[in-house]
């Protein structure tokens, strides 16, 4: 399975980190674990509308696993977002970076596609949504 790992990354992290580890029990966790799997259903959102004018078969588009959980190995957690090149996800590759034939372009790269997974708006969303994620766990622990 060769897809993109989605990580932790916005300006209030450590900030946040450190009220949440005071706090103490699961509050951590569970706010890294609600912040990778937001962000994840915020991707896939953007993608599968992206793929949409180029649906044929729907094999790249079904290649799109969503509802994925998060994968921590020891303190570092990660989430499994855009396409699965074994699984059918080939073909994103060549939509988001065209090809050439011959050293002319064959298929133009899809701007739009390439930026719903790694344009600088889905990173500054991405920001955002984890900022909100980590607000909202520690307001529910607080109370």
């Amino acid at each position: 399975m060769a897809k993109n790992k989605l990580s932790l990354d916005f300006p209030a992290y450590d900030h946040l980190k450190k009220q949440l580890e005071k706090v103490g029990g699961n509050a951590l966790q569970q706010a890294v674990d609600k912040a990778l799997t937001d962000s994840e259903k915020y991707i896939d959102a953007q993608l599968k509308t992206a793929i949409q004018p180029h649906r044929r078969s729907g094999r790249t588009e079904k290649s799109l696993k969503d509802a994925n959980k998060p994968e921590w190995s020891g303190t570092q957690a990660s989430i499994d977002v855009g396409f699965d090149i074994s699984d059918g996800g080939l073909a994103s590759i060549f939509l988001m970076y065209g090809t050439k034939v011959h050293g002319q372009p064959h298929v133009k790269p899809d701007k739009k596609l390439y930026d719903a997974l790694y344009g600088s708006k889905t990173k500054k969303k991405i920001q955002q949504i984890q900022e909100e994620a980590f607000y909202e766990i520690l307001g529910e622990v607080t109370k």
